[in-house]
């Protein structure tokens, strides 16, 4: 029991209540704090949803849902077993899709190509009808009218007063002038058609566009998915008998645009940003080029690429980095010179939507990467302008980004096509893929190409969750 003296000094004592703050790791200060990932929200709401109106909704939900992946069979192990797995879990070989969809999109084409003659004759057998029953119709007037002025003249009188006496003085010539003359009107408003040309805009350079209707999907290349709405995963993969893994797990958009290189037997190919690896290993696999060059800005980069080919390349040392199949390289894609090749591919860095979306760490919407996000495009532009230089005459350049933004995907075409234009003699054309690509509208959701000028772009959905993919195809002429 507490002294009267105890009680009394404890009642003197002021009590100050004192506010204690929660550590920096705790929900209720992580819950009010603006992370990057929030930034880069706040920056897709507000800027994709001027570009993508209506649609932005459904690609929003895509970004921030499940991503969906496609298996590359790895043909350096057991390819056949593998294959046969991957069946039995229901997945679907892509290639064997492209192909069903083509034909079936052969088959819709002379449906419509048979309807549409038809039509044509139909029409045409109408257009005779009409014109007969016209003519039959105008004979029997003509043959009414003729039998009505016939009878006329036999009932006519006839008025000897008005007949012109032979010794009179005029002649034909003066009766000529009495015949009544229609005066024709001169076409003062007609326009040649040649003025018509005056309005073109000749001073926007020349961007040369050629259709392309065929993609090619190399026969070794086996890249299984799943069916849309279908959100199955596919297993970790496993060591075969070789002792490399059985297939590699990637983006299916990052797919397209390795296949939009029309890889041939025999070429070479750079792979000017290659880390992680994914689309030299999937190069590769196709098992056309005779040397990959897969190059990055650092070496923690260009480790990384090792790590995937030693996981899926036996032998690496000795069947292909000291027969040059393939080399590794650690420069600034900006700079690279001297050896030219026949296909490149240019994935460069950009604001990679979805991880932005997903990831904290190392996001570009960082505070302290301000600088570097403001300026991707003109770095995207510098190794674009470079990697259109390293490309042989007839060769192929495919630009590829996994972002939305129009800046940095046809901006930065339209950018380093024209300082291409200004500054060098080199000559290349845009390859329009939009017939092409029809054949993977079973797998793909494609952007509308009214929103695009060069390039194309696979959208991320709910239902087939692939992407976001840029790539545009250019090939040099000279």
């Amino acid at each position: 029991m507490f002294s009267y003296s105890i009680l009394k000094k404890l009642n003197q004592i002021s009590i100050i209540p004192v506010r204690f703050k929660h550590p920096p790791n705790h929900w209720s200060v992580l819950r009010k704090k603006i992370h990057p990932i929030d930034k880069a929200l706040q920056h897709f709401d507000d800027f994709y949803l001027k570009v993508f109106e209506k649609k932005w909704d459904s690609i929003r939900e895509g970004l921030l849902g499940k991503q969906k992946y496609v298996a590359v069979v790895n043909n350096y192990s057991d390819r056949e077993v593998i294959m046969s797995e991957l069946e039995l879990m229901g997945a679907l070989n892509m290639r064997t899709l492209f192909t069903l969809e083509k034909q079936y999109l052969k088959d819709e084409f002379e449906s419509k190509n048979r309807k549409s003659r038809l039509e044509k004759i139909w029409k045409m057998e109408e257009q005779i009808d009409e014109s007969l029953n016209q003519v039959i119709a105008e004979t029997k007037e003509f043959q009414a009218n003729q039998f009505s002025l016939e009878k006329s003249l036999q009932d006519a009188e006839i008025d000897k007063e008005r007949m012109i006496d032979p010794q009179n003085a005029l002649s034909a010539e003066i009766l000529q002038e009495f015949v009544p003359a229609t005066k024709l009107k001169g076409r003062e408003d007609f326009i040649p058609e040649s003025h018509h040309y005056n309005t073109f805009d000749t001073s926007v350079f020349d961007v040369k566009v050629q259709k392309e209707y065929d993609i090619h999907f190399p026969e070794n290349l086996n890249v299984y998915c799943y069916e849309i709405h279908n959100f199955s995963d596919f297993k970790s993969p496993k060591c075969g008998s070789t002792g490399v893994l059985g297939y590699y797990l990637m983006d299916g958009g990052s797919v397209l645009p390795v296949l939009a290189l029309n890889l041939k037997p025999g070429c070479s190919m750079l792979d000017v940003c290659a880390s992680p690896g994914g689309k030299s290993l999937l190069a590769l696999q196709t098992l056309y080029p005779d040397s990959v060059t897969s190059n990055d800005v650092s070496n923690s980069r260009v480790s990384r690429i090792e790590n995937v080919y030693r996981q899926f390349l036996y032998d690496l040392d000795e069947r292909w980095l000291k027969t040059g199949r393939i080399k590794l390289t650690n420069q600034d894609g900006r700079y690279l010179e001297g050896e030219r090749f026949d296909r490149v591919l240019v994935d460069v860095p950009c604001t990679t939507d979805r991880h932005s979306l997903k990831e904290n760490d190392n996001n570009i919407f960082k505070p302290s990467r301000i600088k570097e996000r403001l300026r991707l495009p003109e770095v995207q532009s510098e190794i674009l302008f470079n990697a259109l230089k390293l490309v042989n005459v007839g060769g192929v350049v495919v630009y590829s980004t996994c972002t939305l933004s129009p800046i940095q995907n046809d901006g930065v075409i339209h950018m380093t096509l024209r300082r291409i234009w200004e500054e060098t003699d080199l000559s290349f054309v845009v390859c329009d893929l939009s017939p092409a690509l029809l054949h993977t509208r079973r797998v793909f959701q494609m952007a509308d190409q009214n929103l695009l000028r060069f390039g194309h772009l696979v959208l991320p959905i709910k239902s087939q969750n692939y992407g976001p993919t840029y790539f545009c195809k250019l090939q040099r002429e000279k």
